[in-house]
């Protein structure tokens, strides 16, 4: 790291040439990223909705992708009626519309108030391009319908609507986010060069984020979620990076070294944690990729490249920049006690280190109860915000209509549509069941039956019909449909979560073993981090499937959580906060080698790492903060849910949990099995003790700095 740093230094013209020519060739590869992505919640196919899904487009019956409301008139008038006869005809002559249906063709279309009327409009198999066109020409001839009040919705103006309203939330989360993070880092730093710059690497990354995203989706099928999820990751981990480099970087200069040396011991030091950190992270994501689910697997995908690109820039522009401006950057200021508090903390916990460790855990599982009744469910139009079409759309069909706002339960039947009627009148007759009958199909021999729950369309009594028609004996029937749907999605997620939960534990275990030399330390950490994220989990819980958080947040009462969003919390946190573990245990470990005093490493390295983790959380905590500030409940409780995992984690856990732990287990915290202790003499690529230490009288320095 040391040769690789003075080769940095060396070049450093050649280093930002060479970022000013990649930050614009991302711009150019990232524009428009968000137009590429997918908003299907699909998921997987490789399940029974899925399969029915693909079946009902093979036989020609698809759910509308537009629907249109025509209000405020009696359905019944001849004026409405020849109104609608009008805009049947403009639709059907409209490239890319295969079929058309409306109150002539089903009285289910028609308000139960007799007021309003759905138009419901299907297209052709079409490319992207022409679905979007399709779309707007639909939407354009609703609306000149002359209707006195006109609303349009649909798959179609979902999928349009969800990505305006990521792209509108994600520039007024960094609209929000940066100016008070730069005025935070003014405060940290004490001056405004050394403050931009961790802003500098943050800003670098946001355009490489979607430029890596713009090139997997010429690979793979990239989810809407990937661009939030990347971004937030970018901007969080670049700020964290560039904050630890240019601390040390103070740290250096304040001990004497010029401009040059700075660099280069920052990098060997700082530099080791940035990549440990940077890696753990990476990994962390990889427990997205053993999902058999397009969502979580873009996410995956992409949060990784979008991980080790904020890694390269703090390691490569960040010394090339130090390297150019540094000696404009004011050396840290010697303070007599600075990390005292976090020393004097640290030292009151292990003096009561088991009553600490009680009372943590207790806390945080309480926290954690309401999580024990989440209700999961896949995010439709009810998670957009109220100003959009869409939405209220959503809430008429939901109120007015029999057949409400969503999609019904879909049954595909291998038998003829004259032989369904007793399969039919079986059906009507399941509790719940609001209606049901058959839809026709370019397959005489294969009947479909749609089934309208009276509740929502993925409530538990809409789980509960799936569940019974899939119980049908002597029947081999195909069940789909959105409550179809969240029962396979749900299960499927479940099934392979130990697998990844598996993965990542175990990559966590490697890199914070190589980090330290020691077994029961990883374990204590993967342990300690799900006791705070399942805190943070009955916290969303709490707030947005019950509701308690909707008049500080102002957002509507959902009455459940997305399905991916636990996941993505978690995973996402799970990562972030190994980050600040990477920060904190290293330290830890080079006082540990130096003195072999357990209690004196954990309070000095505490000391010595507090501040930074702190305000490094709290610059990350203002980004993922900034997010809930959006109109959509989704990401609303992802910035919620990230903001609080990476406040519990920095405070909580850090600064109480941790040193309580790491006293009472005392010196076996490095214990290590013999053939594990080699490989880590070996191959361990821990944070190398910090040379100005070993210059100076260590334990006399160390004791005047915490005043004993």
């Amino acid at each position: 790291m040391r040769r690789f740093a003075e080769s940095l230094v060396r070049r450093r013209r050649a280093v930002l040439a060479g970022w000013g020519l990649l930050l614009i060739a991302c711009i150019v590869v990232g524009s428009g990223v968000a137009g590429r992505l997918s908003t299907s919640a699909e998921g997987s196919h490789n399940t029974e909705a899925g399969a029915v899904a693909n079946r009902l487009g093979q036989l020609g019956v698809r759910d509308p992708d537009v629907i249109g409301l025509l209000d405020g008139e009696p359905v019944a008038s001849d004026v409405a009626q020849r109104r609608l006869a009008q805009l049947t005809s403009t639709l059907n002559g409209i490239n890319g519309v295969r079929r058309v249906d409306t109150a002539t063709t089903s009285p289910l279309l028609v308000s139960q108030d007799g007021q309003g009327s759905l138009v419901a409009v299907s297209f052709a198999k079409l490319t992207k391009a022409q679905r979007t066109a399709a779309t707007e020409a639909t939407t354009s001839a609703i609306k000149a319908a002359g209707a006195p009040h006109t609303l349009v919705g649909g798959a179609a103006v979902l999928d349009r609507e969800t990505v305006h309203q990521s792209e509108r939330d994600l520039r007024r989360a960094e609209f929000i986010s940066l100016p008070i993070v730069l005025v935070l880092a003014v405060v940290i730093f004490s001056g405004l060069l050394a403050a931009s710059l961790p802003l500098a690497i943050a800003l670098v990354s946001i355009p490489g984020a979607l430029a890596i995203l713009s090139l997997l989706t010429r690979v793979i099928n990239l989810h809407l979620f990937a661009l939030n999820a990347a971004t937030m990751l970018g901007l969080g981990l670049a700020i964290d990076y560039a904050l630890l480099l240019v601390n040390r970087f103070r740290d250096e200069r304040a001990r004497g070294f010029d401009i040059d040396v700075a660099i280069h011991n920052t990098v060997a030091t700082a530099g080791v944690t940035v990549a440990f950190s940077g890696l753990t992270v990476a990994v962390s994501l990889l427990g997205f990729v053993v999902f058999d689910n397009d969502v979580f697997r873009s996410i995956g995908i992409g949060g990784i490249g979008v991980v080790l690109f904020a890694m390269l820039a703090a390691l490569t522009l960040l010394p090339a920049l130090l390297a150019t401006v540094g000696h404009r950057i004011r050396p840290k200021k010697a303070r007599a006690h600075e990390g005292r508090h976090f020393h004097r903390v640290a030292s009151l916990v292990q003096r009561h280190a088991a009553l600490v460790a009680f009372a943590v855990v207790a806390v945080l599982v309480v926290m954690g109860l309401p999580f024990v009744n989440a209700r999961l469910q896949i995010p439709g139009a009810e998670s957009l915000p109220r100003s959009l079409e869409t939405r209220q759309l959503y809430d008429v069909q939901q109120a007015r209509f029999a057949i409400g706002g969503g999609d019904p339960i879909s049954v595909i039947a291998p038998i003829a549509a004259d032989a369904a009627g007793p399969l039919l009148a079986r059906i009507q007759a399941i509790p719940g069941v609001r209606g049901a009958q058959l839809r026709p199909t370019t397959d005489q021999s294969v009947t479909v039956i749609a089934a309208v729950p009276e509740a929502d369309a993925q409530s538990a009594t809409a789980e509960r019909i799936v569940q019974e028609i899939r119980a049908f004996d002597g029947e081999h029937l195909q069940v789909g449909g959105p409550a179809a749907r969240l029962i396979d999605q749900r299960d499927a997620l479940f099934a392979r979560l130990p697998w990844s939960l598996a993965v990542m534990a175990a990559a966590t275990f490697v890199l914070l073993f190589l980090l330290t030399g020691s077994v029961l330390i990883p374990i204590k950490a993967i342990v300690m981090n799900l006791l705070s994220l399942t805190a943070t989990f009955g916290v969303l819980v709490w707030g947005f499937q019950e509701g308690h958080l909707r008049g500080v947040l102002g957002f509507d009462h959902a009455g459940s959580l997305a399905l991916w969003l636990p996941f993505l919390v978690f995973f996402l946190a799970f990562g972030l906060s190994m980050d600040y573990e990477v920060f904190l245990l290293s330290r830890i470990k080079e006082e540990w080698d130096r003195t072999h005093d357990n209690d004196r490493a954990v309070a000095l390295g505490l000391q010595r790492s507090g501040r930074i983790i702190t305000s490094a959380a709290l610059l990350i905590a203002v980004v993922f903060a900034a997010f809930a500030t959006g109109d959509a409940i989704d990401i609303k409780a992802l910035g919620v849910g990230l903001t609080l995992a990476i406040v519990l984690d920095a405070t909580v856990v850090r600064t109480l949990l941790v040193p309580a732990t790491m006293k009472l287990l005392g010196a076996w915290n490095w214990w290590a099995p013999g053939p594990l202790r080699a490989i880590y003499e070996r191959f361990g690529l821990h944070e190398p003790p910090d040379d100005h230490d070993r210059a100076i009288a260590g334990d006399s320095v160390d004791r005047e700095r915490v005043g004993v």
